[in-house]
C-alpha cells in the first residue's frame, strides 16, 4: 500500500505544484474580500479532476467558497472534513519583496508568492487529495473570510447539515505548522481603542489635552503588559489542561494607530488597534478586564470596542488523527517534529470543533512565512505533507 500511495503521490506532485503557482498568480486579498476568480479556478479544476459533486456556496455577495466530495459518495458516508481558506492578506509595501508577490515563482525548490504558505498550496492539495487515495467520504471546503475573522467556514459547515451531511466525524484544518501537529490552536481579540483629548492652537499647547500623547502612555504600558503576559505559564499539576495548551503563550500587540488632523493642531483624538492572543487556559473576559485596567490609568479619556473575536481550540490528545498522523510522518522518516503543539494564530479549526468534529490543525510551509513579504514554501515539504496525508486518509476511519 505504501507504494502504491507514494507512487499516486508523485504521479500528482507536478499538477499540485502548477495549481499551486496558478492559485497564487490570482489574487484573493481580504481585505477588500476579493475571491471570486479564485473560488471559480477551484470550482474549475475540480470538476476536471472528477469530483462532480461541487457547490459553490455564496454567504456574501459576490464572495463564493467551494464545497466538494467525490461523486459517488452518499451523504452519509461523508465523516472527514479537510478545511482550508481561500483569502489572503494583501501584499502590504512592496519594498520588502524581491519577487512580484503574484508570480508563483519556483526559485531554489521553493514556490513563491503572497498565499504561497497560507495557504494556496494546501488549497491545491486539496483539490488532488480524493484522486490520489480514492476514499469517498472526504468532504473539502475552500472557505472564504479567514483573514478577517468571518465565520466562511461556519456557514459551510451550518450549510452542509441542512443538505443531509451531518455524520461529520474528523477534520484537518491544513494550515501552515511545518508539519507539527497542532492540537490546540490560541483564541483571538482585536480591539479598537479611540482615547480622547482635546483641541488646542499647537502654539499654546497647555491649552489642549494631546490624545496622542496619552495614547502613547496607554501604549508604552501595554508593552509592559506584553512582555508580562509572556511569562506565564499554567501548573503541570492541572490535570484539565492539555501538554499542548501548556505550550500556548499569550501575546499583545498593537498593531495599528491614527491619530491628528494638522500639524499645528493639538490633536484631540488618536484610535489604535490592539490584537491580543488568548491561550486555552484564559477567559476572554479577564483578558478584557485586564486591558480595561490598563487604559483606565494610562489612556484616562478612551472608548474600547471589539472588532472581532477568536475562540482558542484544544482537543484530546489522545485523539486517532494525532497517532494516525504521527505514524504516518515516522513512515516517511519525520521523527522529530513535536505533536500535542499549540499553533500561534487563530484559525477556522474554532467553527470545525464547534460543530462537533475532532479535528486539528496540521500543514506544509511554515507559520513564519504568513503575511510576510517574499512569502515561501518549499515544494520538498509539499511533497512530504501530501504524502503524509495521504497515509493518514488511507487508514482513518478504518482503525475504529
Amino acid at each position: 500500500m505504501l507504494y502504491k500511495i507514494k507512487d499516486a503521490v508523485d504521479s500528482e506532485m507536478q499538477s499540485i505544484v502548477e495549481d499551486a503557482r496558478e492559485l497564487i498568480r490570482i489574487p484573493s486579498r481580504n481585505p477588500p474580500g476579493e475571491e471570486r476568480r479564485c473560488a471559480e479556478y477551484i470550482h474549475s479544476r475540480l470538476k476536471e479532476l472528477g469530483l462532480n459533486s461541487i457547490l459553490l456556496h455564496e454567504p456574501y455577495a459576490d464572495r463564493p467558497q467551494v464545497i466538494a466530495y467525490a461523486r459517488d459518495s452518499r451523504f452519509d458516508e461523508l465523516r472527514i472534513v479537510l478545511n482550508g481558506h481561500i483569502d489572503t492578506v494583501p501584499e502590504g509595501s512592496m519594498e520588502g519583496w524581491n519577487v512580484d508577490p503574484f508570480s508563483g515563482m519556483i526559485k531554489d525548490g521553493k514556490i513563491y508568492g503572497r498565499g504561497a504558505a497560507d495557504m494556496k498550496s494546501a488549497l491545491a492539495i486539496m483539490m488532488h487529495i480524493c484522486k490520489i487515495v480514492g476514499r469517498r467520504d472526504l468532504l473539502l471546503c475552500f472557505a472564504i473570510g479567514e483573514e478577517r475573522a468571518e465565520p466562511g467556514t461556519s456557514t459551510i459547515l451550518k450549510h452542509v447539515r441542512r443538505l443531509g451531511i451531518d455524520r461529520l466525524r474528523y477534520g484537518i484544518v491544513m494550515e501552515p505548522t511545518s508539519l507539527k501537529i497542532a492540537t490546540c490552536q490560541m483564541g483571538a481579540l482585536w480591539l479598537n481603542v479611540r482615547v480622547k483629548g482635546r483641541s488646542a492652537h499647537a502654539s499654546i499647547p497647555t491649552n489642549g489635552i494631546n490624545a496622542i500623547v496619552r495614547a502613547c502612555k496607554a501604549i508604552g504600558a501595554l508593552e509592559a503588559y506584553a512582555r508580562d503576559i509572556a511569562k506565564r505559564s499554567i501548573s503541570n499539576s492541572s490535570s484539565m489542561i492539555s501538554n499542548g495548551s501548556r505550550a500556548c503563550i499569550p501575546r499583545c500587540s498593537v498593531t495599528m494607530i491614527a491619530g491628528g488632523v494638522k500639524e499645528n493642531i493639538v490633536p484631540d483624538e488618536c484610535s489604535f488597534t490592539i490584537d491580543r492572543r488568548v491561550a486555552p487556559y484564559e477567559s476572554a473576559n479577564d483578558v478584557i478586564s485586564e486591558i480595561k485596567a490598563l487604559l483606565d490609568a494610562y489612556a484616562e479619556e478612551y472608548e474600547m470596542s471589539m472588532i472581532a473575536e477568536r475562540s482558542p481550540v484544544c482537543i484530546d490528545e489522545s485523539s486517532i488523527l494525532v497517532k494516525g498522523l504521527s505514524d504516518a510522518l515516522a513512515t516517511i522518516g519525520i521523527t522529530d517534529h513535536p505533536v500535542c503543539w499549540c499553533f500561534p494564530g487563530s484559525t477556522d479549526n474554532e467553527h470545525v470543533v464547534r460543530e462537533g468534529i475532532e479535528s486539528i490543525v496540521w500543514g506544509s510551509g511554515s507559520i513564519e512565512q504568513a503575511h510576510a513579504a517574499d512569502e515561501h514554501i518549499s515544494i520538498e515539504e509539499l511533497r512530504l505533507s501530501t504524502y503524509a496525508l495521504a497515509l493518514l486518509l488511507s487508514k482513518l476511519g478504518y482503525q475504529e
